[in-house]
């Protein structure tokens, strides 16, 4: 989950062990990265356990768009078009305003009033031509949408020529990017624990057993890879793999969360029924690049934090949002999802980093000279994985996962995989509340009913 310095991984294959290099202090989140804020489930697991949370910048104005549908590529700001954008909608609206042209009735007074807003909104500027009646037009005048040159001493600035409406639309960084900090998901405040997202289940395992002496983690069995689950009627036994030895542990009541890849394919006496939702829920695939690498980011772009996007095949640098001003730092360089992961992620390690550098450098010129120790993350190449979660926007999610919440005698299944909130950790946690929910209520009506 957290990458930090003589981590080693192995995706399945014939891929090499890749060893992170990075610094001692410098860590990359592999796999979950943000926790949002109305993750409450999540953010009280954290406030309970310990787990120290820091701000995660998601959407910076500084940050940058590539788009291969504008000119030959161009790289611009994020708050070029998205005030850019703004500015040509304000004008367009307001000049509806002034002619009269609202498909609705509105007032004198409330006229003003959406004029006074779309103004603002818009950033517009008077335009006042002698015998004709004044217009208002975006000019980006204050330079909200960015300086050709900054203000300096006794000096104004110049703010940049608006880009052109259609250069807008036809760039397309409209269709999810520059509003994407609009949805619920992406919201401020994100959030992530200090030091890496491994710190959030550190905090669990080092909770107090509430009946015997030690930590939940003394309970866990390392590297026991299970294989078969037989429910019974008073038990489940879990067949496991340890250390090359088949062994048999048998429990009252059985949570899984193994990932729907690797338990479609195991060896249960669950229902058919079951086993067939379990094999036709849509997973969707997905993966990551990191990188070392010199503050560039910071020093030439002005950027502390926050996602800059592109229409290449790396679709996304995250910067980090943490330790300002230091040295080194870590990017997320690429995080891949869909077809595109499918087609990425088969590339050799090595391709797949060149792919990477060489795109991360139409957002970044000099991109490539600065990064260093690469590492590239094929989730569904990981074996205890094998995907990167459940796509509930697919047709075929909803029914499958229903069948799939529903206990099955003493087991019971849990994951994020059956929630709404797939791929998120506060999916897990709501899905883990679910199981134990119905353990409970089992257990006060009699097993297995």
């Amino acid at each position: 989950m957290t990458l930090r310095r003589g981590d080693s991984f192995k995706e399945m294959g014939d891929s090499p062990l890749q060893v992170c290099e990075f610094d001692a202090g410098l860590w990359l989140n592999a796999g979950p990265g943000r926790i949002p804020h109305h993750h409450v489930h999540v953010i009280d697991y954290c406030r309970r356990f310990g787990v120290a949370l820091q701000p995660f910048i998601f959407a910076s104005r500084a940050n940058l768009v590539h788009s291969g549908s504008l000119g030959n590529g161009r790289t611009m700001q994020v708050r070029e078009v998205l005030y850019g954008l703004q500015g040509h909608v304000a004008e367009l609206l307001d000049k509806c305003t002034q002619r009269g042209a609202l498909d609705l009735p509105v007032s004198g007074q409330d006229i003003e009033k959406l004029h006074e807003m779309l103004v603002q909104f818009g950033d517009l500027t008077k335009i006042e031509t002698a015998g004709k009646p004044a217009t208002w037009s975006y000019k980006n005048q204050s330079g909200r949408a960015g300086f050709e040159f900054p203000p300096g001493v006794a000096q104004p600035g110049k703010p940049l020529s608006p880009m052109a409406l259609d250069d807008i639309l036809r760039s397309n960084v409209w269709n999810d990017w520059i509003f994407r900090d609009a949805e619920i998901y992406w919201q401020t405040s994100l959030l992530e624990p200090v030091s890496g997202m491994d710190n959030f289940f550190k905090g669990f395992l080092r909770q107090p057993l509430a009946r015997q002496s030690g930590t939940i983690e003394g309970l866990i069995r390392y590297g026991a890879k299970a294989t078969g689950i037989d429910v019974r009627t008073d038990k489940v036994a879990v067949l496991y793999d340890d250390g090359g030895f088949e062994r048999v542990l048998e429990a009252d009541y059985c949570v899984s969360t193994i990932p729907m890849p690797i338990f479609k394919r195991m060896k249960t006496n669950l229902p058919p029924a079951f086993m067939v939702a379990a094999a036709n829920l849509p997973i969707m695939p997905a993966g990551k690049v990191g990188w070392q690498a010199e503050r560039f980011w910071e020093t030439q772009a002005q950027i502390y934090g926050g996602i800059s996007w592109t229409s290449d095949t790396i679709d996304q640098i995250w910067y980090p949002s943490h330790d300002y001003l230091s040295r080194k730092g870590v990017l997320t360089g690429g995080y891949i999802r869909g077809k595109e992961a499918i087609e990425f992620n088969g590339r050799p390690i090595a391709e797949r980093l060149h792919i990477a550098r060489e795109q991360g450098e139409k957002l970044h010129p000099g991109f490539a000279k600065y990064v260093e120790h690469g590492l590239a993350i094929g989730w569904e190449r990981m074996e205890f994985q094998q995907g990167g979660w459940a796509n509930e926007d697919d047709p075929r999610f909803l029914a499958n996962a229903e069948v799939l919440s529903k206990p099955q005698g003493r087991f019971h299944m849990a994951g994020d995989h059956i929630t709404l909130w797939s791929g998120w950790q506060e999916g897990a946690v709501l899905a883990a509340l679910h199981a134990v929910t119905a353990i409970d209520r089992q257990t006060r009506l009699g097993a297995g009913r």
